[in-house]
């Protein structure tokens, strides 16, 4: 359940991006606030249709593009379909090659650019780690272990 600060708080959000605070859009915000599933816009709408039954696929995803528009979640491509982030904050992700599972973490802190990215201004900075996660491995009776190293000298998990 939503609470009157953050209805309040979406309210001045939509007014300074110069849209209206509909239900719809409201309905979509509720969902994916501070939501850590990473969910798809397909997750998304069975979702909120189950409060608003007429919503269409197409009206979240616009929503959806518009929210990642403002920079209230990050839009994860190039995964298997797009991805939304309810937090839109910097973070990294462990992203399952077997089961799509994606896992949030903590970037270490502090954070830098790399020397060689002279001028380069970021405005989201974000690491993404695939492998196989621990539930995955232990079906497959590998024990997922950190330690190993790709022929790369990349981590590895398998």
């Amino acid at each position: 359940m939503m609470t009157k600060k953050t209805i309040d708080r979406f309210r001045q959000i939509c007014n300074v991006h110069h849209c209206r605070c509909t239900v719809q859009r409201l309905a979509v915000y509720r969902y994916i606030c501070g939501n850590t599933a990473h969910p798809s816009v397909d997750e998304i709408w069975a979702n909120v249709k189950k409060e608003i039954p007429t919503i269409t696929r197409e009206s979240v995803f616009r929503i959806m593009m518009e929210f990642s528009e403002w920079g209230l979640v990050y839009r994860m491509d190039k995964i298997t379909n797009a991805c939304f982030d309810g937090i839109a904050g910097n973070h990294g992700h462990l992203i399952c090659r077997k089961c799509g599972a994606i896992i949030d973490f903590n970037l270490p802190k502090p954070l830098t650019i790399p020397s060689d990215a002279v001028g380069f201004c970021p405005d989201h900075i974000e690491l993404r780690v695939s492998g196989i996660c621990a539930a995955c491995a232990e079906k497959t009776g590998h024990a997922a272990d950190s330690s190993k190293k790709s022929p790369h000298g990349n981590t590895s998990t398998n």
